[in-house]
This record gives C-alpha cells, structure tokens and sequence, in this order.
C-alpha cells in the first residue's frame, strides 16, 4: 500500500498543478482539466478513466478555440451589448435612453471637467436648512431629495407572507452605515473589527468629496462625527426582536397615524406608492424618528450630506470614481482573480454596475432579443422545460423513498409551476428622459434620472396583486440577457434567460442531444433547486412556509449527506486541500437531478445519440482557468469545480457507463452502492 501511495503522490508531482481527486484507496483519480495547461496534447487519458480530460482534450490543445465556455457566452453578450450602443441599425427610444446614459459615464473628460460640482447643489440645499419643518419638506420633496435619502429607508415591493396575493414595501430601518443582517444595534454597540473597517471606507469616501468642495479638515470630522452619533441614536431606536412580518404589517391609515411628524405619506406619494396600502414597518423606530429629526437636526443634516456622498461619488470625475473603488475593495478578503484586459473591465463595469443594476437593464435587454434572439426559439425551449417537468411528474411518482404524501404534494407543485422563456413582459418606459451633455446634462443627473425611473417601476408594482405568469422586466435581478437560467422560489418559477443561449449551451441549429446536453441539463439542475433544501420552504404559490413532511424532509437531509461526505473527500488538485462538501452539495445535487431527469426525457427518444450527448456535455462545462482562478472557486463558490461538474456527476448512471463500457476497474467508475445522487 505505501509503495502504491508513493507511486501515486509521483504521479501527481510529475503534473505539476494537475489535479488528483481522492475519496479513497479504491476511488477514481482525475486530472483538473479545468486549470490551463493541465491537458496538453501528450496528456494519455481515456474516456474510461478520465472523461473530462479525454472529451475535452482536442479542445483545450487546440490553437484556435473556436467553441465557446459559458465563460466566453457571458463575454460575448457583454460585448453584444456593447455593440448596441453603437449600432445605428438598432433604433427606439429605450436604446436610444440607454445610448445617451451609456456617453455621459463614458465621458471621463467631461466628468472630470465637471469635478465634484453636479453634487454640490444637494449638499449646499441640506446645509442651507434651518428648522425641523424644512427638513420634513425636504425630504418628502423628490426634486430637492431626488436620491430619496431619508432616515426611513423605503424597499420593495416584496411578497407579502402574511396576504400572499399582495406585495409589501418596506419601511426599513436599515439605513444605517454599519447595518449587520443580525440588526443594526450589534454595529453601534458592539462593533468588531469589520465595523471599524466600514467606518474607514465611510470616511475615506466623505473626506475625498468634501475636500474637493473645500470643506476643512475640522469641518469634515464634526460632518462625519454627527453622522455616527445620528446612526447610533437610530440604531437605539430599532426593535431587533422583530421577526414575523405579521408583527410588522401595517396599512397606509396605519402608518400615517404612527409617523407622527415625520413625512412619511408624502414622501409615499411622492415616489407613487400612493396605491399601496400594504407596509412593513418597525412601528417603535418610526414613531420615534420626527423626535431625533427635530432633536437633532444639525447633525441629521450631516447624516443626510453623508448619504448622499456615498450613493453618488461613484457619478463624479473620474478621480473620485476611482477613489471610491479602491476603498471598496475589502482587506483581508481574498478576491477572484481577473484575467480581462483594462478595456474589458470598463465594459463589464458599464453593463453590470451602471446599467444592469438599474431599470435601465430592462430597454437594454428589449433592443438584446429584438437583434440577436429569434421568436423561434420560444416554443422549442418552452416544449423542452414542460417535457422535463413532466419527467419529474415520473419521477416523484416513482421515487421509493418518498412517502405517499409527499410525492403527490411535490406533483402538485410541480404542477404548478410556471415556465419564463427569454421574453419578459414589456415596458413601458416613455416617461424616461435623459438629458445629453450637449444639452446641459451630467452623469450623476442622469443616474438620479434612472432611480428615480425605476422606483416609480417599483411603486407601480408595489400596487399590484401578484401574478406568477409575470416576468417584470424592470427588476434587474430577473434580467432576461444574464448568463444564467434559475429557478425563483417565492414565484415559483423557471426562467430561461436569452444571455445563456449560445453555443455550447444552446442555439437553434443543434440537435436535441445537444440541446438537452446544454440548456437541458441546466434547466433540470434549476427545476431541482425547486424540491432542494431551499425550494421546500417555498408552496406551490410561491409562499414561504414548509410543505414537505417532515419525515420526507429527514429522509432527504440523509441522502445529501452522501453528496456531502464523497465530496469533503475530495482533493481536487495539487495542494488544494480536501473540498468543503458542505458548501457545494447543494449545487452538485442539483447537476445531478439534471442529469436524471435528462436522461429519463432522452429514454423516451428514438435513436437517442449518447455519445454526442455526453461529449456535449462535457463541452458546456470545458473552461480553462489559471491555477489561481481554480483555487479561489475551490475555496468559495457553492458550485463544483467544473471538470467534477462533468465526471461526478456522469459516473452515477448507467447510461453513461454503458455507452463507454465503464467497468470496474476503470477510472470513471462507480460503484453502485458507493454512488451519491439523490434523486
């Protein structure tokens, strides 16, 4: 045995930083095909030992990889994207707001021309208040307050618990610099060094705005120093034992009644939740905040200075803009390693920080699918997710360890389950206006221009009643050209979004064994999500309440232990360490409930080709990382490492190890007993 160890821990070494995954003496041994230079054209692998390495191989040593990882899809719909904004053949006015938004934050000479001057007016209109009244005014009023900054912090529309067929707003208290997702108190009264480190970024930020308008040192640190004592005092206030939304459910003649002074219904109406009657409110902190407004105006007037430094220094020149980024960056925390070019990252920072996380996403992706997706392509994939539901029908039906009631609740939710494809409902967005730098406009008024939009949006939605078979294309969390496709728990939905489809996931020229390869698998992994630990606090309407007995519930927390256990014993590549199981078995039990009900749809077709089908497969999940990359998704991301992606989760069925002749003794087997899908 120790020879055979010795032999094996040479082989590794003679790798380099080639992988080897061990579970045990008696276990399969891959190559970390995923790490660059890992597979070289001299690599000897086969599909039976190593189906990563073996399937991939011609393409990670060729000179010209023309077929593209998801990686490269999520590369190429940036830079699609990019191309709208110039593309004169690509007309209406949502492009065109995009456009006019899209030069004045990549007009860097501008911006730094203009300095810190478009935020002036606003500090200047907070400084020149004097009594307790103008500040109420000033806060309701969405021209003088156009940021909305208030010590009452307004979100949402979120589903209502407690009336399922409502949204809420909230009326948070989370307002707060230092807030923890454990209550805002613990920040102020018992801060830790995470806290202190905030504090810092917080200062660092407010010191390079202000000296730029010639606030003085001194003037600068009382700002700040009347900014901690205000989010202290209102920390003081907040109720943390407050857990049930039931405790917290108000309707608008309720909370105008507790507002006392504080402006609360007209600010309400004048960021259009006049509709909503529907309101989450911590009652004891906004009964008391006209009393601290008035008590301590002067330094509610720093508070306020303060937010608005934070929210729109990222809008100035571009020395600030900068500055800001830099004191973002956490210290301590290790960050994923970026291989893109300088004019790749100012691209992506455009699209994902300043357009696609804002409504603006919702114009930019409706010109998307008018150029580049095909209607065609709805009632293809559309066909594919309901047979695949209807694979799981089969499947809950079927599965021996459910109990009787469980399978038929898990059959009624899956019944009920609603599918998106690519084309979220259309927008209206003719009340959107940006002002051009020709004609006196600035980046920061129109960001402002593009909050205050997309609040409306929200105020709007916020006044509906729930409707599942709505994709709301103003919400960039539901942003149709992400390269991703996921399953919404409290909606209860699947969305197939137009940014995943391209080779090798999906384009309307593949066959259905490349297809289900693809987007197949993908869209099975998110149905999964939906019967996962997460997805059964979840009913078949969307509501957070749990439905799976409990007896079902044990007996799946056991069966991911499997998942869990085989891949905490995993060391996926030289000096890695053994993986945290528990952090990817969520995610590696959803690739393989993928892949189940994919095969089960596949059984159902005549002449199905497996071969093609699990070398496609394996292309989906073919990137190429430096080692650095690969050891940062090993120690953070809650997905499996991509070639584990491709060999763990083949290696459990039958139909993989007989399309190859996958015996013992080979690389790619598993036993039966030892395998660990859970479905």
């Amino acid at each position: 045995m120790k020879k055979k160890l010795l032999a094996l821990f040479l082989a590794c070494a003679a790798l380099v930083t080639a992988g080897c995954g061990s579970i045990g003496s008696d276990s399969p041994h891959w190559i970390d095909s995923s790490i660059k230079g890992n597979v070289t054209a001299d690599t000897v692998v086969s599909l039976k030992d190593d189906f990563a390495a073996a399937a991939n191989q011609d393409y990670y040593t060729s000179e010209d990889r023309n077929g593209r990882t998801i990686v490269n899809i999520a590369r190429m719909v940036t830079d699609r994207k990019r191309a709208l904004l110039t593309d004169d053949s690509v007309t209406g006015k949502g492009i065109e707001e995009v456009r006019k938004y899209a030069a004045l934050a990549e007009d860097l000479a501008g911006r730094q021309t203009l300095g810190v001057t478009p935020l002036e007016p606003y500090i200047r209109s907070i400084e020149a208040i004097t009594t307790a009244e103008e500040l109420f005014a000033w806060i309701a009023d969405a021209d003088s307050n156009p940021l909305g900054a208030s010590p009452v912090e307004v979100a949402g529309p979120g589903r209502s618990e407690v009336d399922p067929s409502s949204y809420y707003v909230m009326l948070g208290n989370s307002a707060f610099t230092l807030s923890r997702q454990n209550g805002a108190s613990d920040a102020y009264f018992n801060m830790n060094e995470s806290d202190l480190e905030k504090m810092v970024v917080v200062e660092g930020k407010v010191t390079c705005v202000l000296e730029k308008m010639g606030y003085t040192e001194d003037q600068i640190q009382s700002i700040l120093d009347d900014t901690w004592q205000v989010e202290k005092t209102l920390a003081g206030i907040v109720d943390d034992s407050l857990t049930k939304e039931e405790e917290m459910t108000f309707t608008r003649e309720e909370i105008a009644y507790i507002q006392g002074d504080f402006p609360m219904m007209e600010y309400l109406d004048q960021w259009g939740y006049g509709a909503c009657n529907h309101f989450l409110a911590d009652a004891k902190y906004l009964k008391a905040v006209d009393n601290v407004c008035s008590r301590y105006l002067e330094k509610m007037k720093s508070f306020l200075m303060v937010k608005y430094v934070l929210a729109l220094g990222a809008y100035l020149d571009e020395d600030t803009a900068r500055t800001f980024e830099q004191l973002e960056v956490p210290r301590g925390v290790t960050l994923e390693p970026d291989d893109r070019t300088e004019e790749q990252k100012a691209d992506d920072k455009l699209f994902e920080n300043q357009i696609g996380s804002t409504a603006l996403v919702a114009l930019l992706n409706e010109a998307y699918l008018d150029t580049y997706i095909s209607p065609d392509v709805y009632d293809r994939l559309y066909g594919m997710t309901a047979d695949l539901i209807d694979v799981y029908r089969d499947i809950f039906a079927n599965e021996p360890w459910l109990s009787d009631e469980a399978k038929a609740l898990c059959l009624e939710k899956l019944n009920a389950l609603k599918i998106h494809v690519v084309f979220p409902d259309k927008g209206d967005y003719s009340d959107l206006s940006i002002v051009p730098a020709e004609e006196g406009g600035n980046f920061l008024e129109a960001a402002l221009a593009v909050r205050k939009f997309g609040i409306r949006k929200s105020a709007a939605l916020s006044a509906e009643k729930v409707d599942l078979n709505k994709w709301d294309p103003f919400t960039p969390m539901l942003s149709s050209t992400q390269t991703n496709s996921f399953y919404y728990p409290n909606m209860n939905g699947i969305y197939i979004c137009a940014g995943i489809l391209d080779d090798p996931v999906f384009t309307p020229e593949m066959s259905d064994e490349e297809m289900l390869a693809g987007i197949g698998t993908v869209v099975g992994h998110e149905i999964t999500h939906g019967f996962d630990a997460n997805g059964v606090q979840y009913d078949k309407d969307g509501v957070k309440q749990t439905w799976l007995p409990s007896g079902d519930q044990s007996a799946f927390g056991d069966r991911t232990i499997g998942v869990t256990s085989y891949y905490s014993g995993l060391t996926p590549f030289q000096g890695s360490g053994l993986y945290n199981g528990t952090r990817v078995q969520v995610e590696a039990t959803a690739d393989m409930g993928g892949m189940k009900a994919v095969l089960e749809l596949a059984s159902r077709k005549e002449q199905f080709d497996y071969d093609k089908f699990f070398r496609q497969f394996a292309r989906v999940w073919s990137s190429q990382v430096s080692y650095d990359h690969e050891r940062y998704m090993f120690e953070y991301d809650e997905h499996p490492l991509d070639y584990l992606r491709i060999n763990v989760t083949l290696a459990q069925y039958d139909e993989f190890l007989n399309t190859y002749d996958i015996h013992e003794g080979d690389g790619m087997f598993i036993p039966e007993g030892k395998r660990v899908k859970v479905w």
